[in-house]
């Protein structure tokens, strides 16, 4: 038995480059099921048409899960990257809630805890976000928290154990909160990988600036541009 249709129930697949998949999944079945018969231009018979229907709703049901997928999990990515930057705010302000001499935090045991559980927190919320953009975006506010927590510890460091004694500061809190501070040996520092030749061509960042002209002057790898 053959049967005339035009199956008007294909689902619409929206043209963004996430469904380019279930777009060519779709157009390739549909297309080998429709192909006209040498002696019955453009017919169906009963199972094709079971066929087609079965894959016209494996599409659409596809396309309804990814339709409620992506934008969930942006959402649910800008969520955890606002918690995960607020953890890490919580953590400086807990480890310099008080100070000593004005320039590093007081051997507070409690600050100290409190601080280390805010940076293990923010880690735990890092490492649940899904998009790339949100890792980026992510990894933009660590640094620069790193680099708050090494001007409060590491760039005049505490040379005297008594400081820790005097707490006495909890050895863990310690840990987490120096290993926040220090520079990961697993990431690359952005300065080796930059374009200075673009640098001085896209900015005349030498004009007027004489002291830093004949700093640079100095190194080779600078001498043509200074």
């Amino acid at each position: 038995t053959f049967i005339h249709t035009s199956f008007p129930c294909s689902p619409f697949i929206p043209r963004s480059s996430k469904f380019a998949p279930l777009r060519q999944a779709k157009s390739g079945l549909m297309d080998s099921l429709v192909r006209p018969h040498k002696h019955h231009p453009m017919t169906l018979t009963a199972d094709q048409i079971a066929i087609a229907g079965a894959v016209v709703s494996a599409v659409s049901a596809a396309v309804a899960v990814v339709a409620i997928y992506v934008p969930w999990r942006n959402t649910s990515d800008a969520a955890l990257f606002g918690e995960a930057v607020l953890a890490l705010e919580r953590a400086y302000r807990s480890l310099n809630a008080s100070q000593q001499d004005g320039s590093r935090p007081a051997p507070d045991r409690l600050n100290w805890l409190t601080a280390a559980r805010h940076v293990e927190s923010f880690k735990e919320l890092r490492g649940r976000l899904k998009t790339t953009l949100y890792r980026r975006l992510c990894a933009e506010h660590e640094e620069h928290w790193r680099h708050e927590f090494y001007l409060s510890l590491l760039k005049d460091r505490i040379l005297h154990v008594s400081y820790f004694e005097s707490g006495p500061i909890e050895p863990r809190s310690a840990v987490v909160v120096y290993g926040f501070a220090a520079w990961p040996d697993s990431r690359k520092d952005p300065i080796d990988i930059a374009d200075y030749e673009a640098i001085f061509q896209q900015s005349d960042l030498l004009k007027g600036n004489i002291g830093l002209r004949q700093y640079l002057t100095r190194f080779p790898e600078f001498s043509g541009a200074a």
